[in-house]
Order: structure tokens, then C-alpha cells, then sequence
């Protein structure tokens, strides 16, 4: 099982090569980022920036906190915030030192798959998005009945510890949240990536643990 000190070392190393790895979904930080209709002024939290994939869609006149657990990628991101309003800081995203309803619309771009616990990185999300905030997630899901294939599993077992899992179910893990879905968009790439635009309620359970 995937640990924050165990996903910190293997990112560190990842976080080398991390952008070329992950190249191929920059259209699809592009759509996500658009779904969010950023406007000037609008306070946007990044959980999980990784090495700052998603800055170069922000527009200049957005507040941005962004955030990861791991130095060395916070390292590479800096070097991509240019002359954005982008504040970087080291925190782990099960447990957000952000008070409650704090942001217009938060980003959760390939960490959901990857925390130890994504029910609770979507509870922490949905705490300090204010209501009736939007919020995106980017991310590998196995949302069908039926259990994943053979390799699927495989690659579970020796990736889900240290890098990512691939058979998490989006739908039972948004059902720990009060967290509504606007538009549900398949990206392909075998049917593993979605891309999901949710909005907090006006009244949400996702309240009360302000730092």
C-alpha cells in the first residue's frame, strides 16, 4: 500500500523525467483548465502540481495556490510559474492546512490515483472549495462492473504502492463526499483516463476541519 514517505522517495526520483512521461495528456490538462471558465481575480488551489504541468494554461490574473508533497517536484515547478500570481507550497493532501471554503475552484490533476487515501483527498478538496465551487479531477479510473483484466492487476500490484494505482473506482470514492458531478468526459487512452467537473453544494458535509 502506497505511503506519503514511500510516494515522496519515488517521486523524487520520477520528478526528473516526470513531464515527459506525462506529455501525453497536456491536451487534457488544457480541456480540464478550461472547463473551470477562470477569471480574473478567482482563488484556484492545484492539489498534487507535480512539476507545474497545468501552469501554462493559467491565465496571469488568477490567485493560485499550488501544491506537493514532494520537494524535488516543487523544484521544477518553479521554474514554470513566470510572472503568474502562483504561490508554491510543500503539503500533503490528506491533510490541507487551508481553511474551510477558501477557494473559487480547486484542480486535482493525477494525484487522486495516487494518494494513500482518495476518499479523503476529495473530502480535504471539497472542505476548502467554497460552496458552490467548481473543482476538476484528471485521472486513471476503473469505473466498469466488472474486475480489472489480468494486466491490469499486475501493474496495480507493482506500480500502486510507489507511483500510481489503476483500479480505483471514481464513483464509490465520490460517494464518501457531497461533491456533485457536472459533466463526467471519457479521454480514452484505453478507456482509463476521465477527466470530471464536480461542484460543491451550497450545504456540504465537506466542512469543520479548518487548519
Amino acid at each position: 500500500m502506497a505511503t506519503n514517505e514511500g510516494l515522496r522517495r519515488a517521486y523524487t526520483v520520477w520528478a526528473i523525467f516526470y513531464d515527459a512521461v506525462v506529455r501525453f495528456l497536456r491536451g487534457s490538462r488544457r480541456r480540464s483548465l478550461a472547463l473551470l471558465d477562470l477569471l480574473k481575480g478567482d482563488s484556484l488551489l492545484i492539489v498534487g502540481c507535480g512539476t507545474g504541468a497545468d501552469f501554462e494554461f493559467l491565465p496571469a490574473d488568477v490567485e493560485v495556490i499550488a501544491l506537493d508533497l514532494t520537494p524535488a517536484m516543487l523544484r521544477r515547478a518553479a521554474a514554470k510559474v513566470g510572472d503568474r500570481r502562483i504561490r508554491l507550497l510543500e503539503m500533503n493532501a490528506l491533510d490541507l492546512h487551508l481553511p474551510d471554503n477558501s477557494f473559487d475552484k480547486t484542480v486535482l490533476h493525477l494525484i487522486v490515483a495516487v494518494v494513500p487515501d482518495p476518499v479523503r483527498t476529495l473530502q480535504e478538496a471539497e472542505r476548502v472549495t467554497k460552496p458552490n465551487g467548481l473543482l476538476v479531477v484528471l485521472d486513471k479510473f476503473w469505473n466498469r462492473p466488472e474486475p480489472p483484466p489480468l494486466p491490469l492487476r499486475m501493474a496495480n500490484a507493482l506500480l500502486g504502492g510507489y507511483v500510481t494505482a489503476v483500479n480505483r473506482n471514481f464513483h464509490r470514492l465520490l460517494a464518501g463526499t457531497s461533491l456533485q458531478v457536472v459533466r463526467e468526459i471519457p479521454l480514452g487512452f484505453g478507456g482509463l483516463y476521465w477527466l470530471y467537473l464536480l461542484q460543491k453544494p451550497r450545504a456540504s458535509r465537506g466542512q469543520g476541519r479548518a487548519s
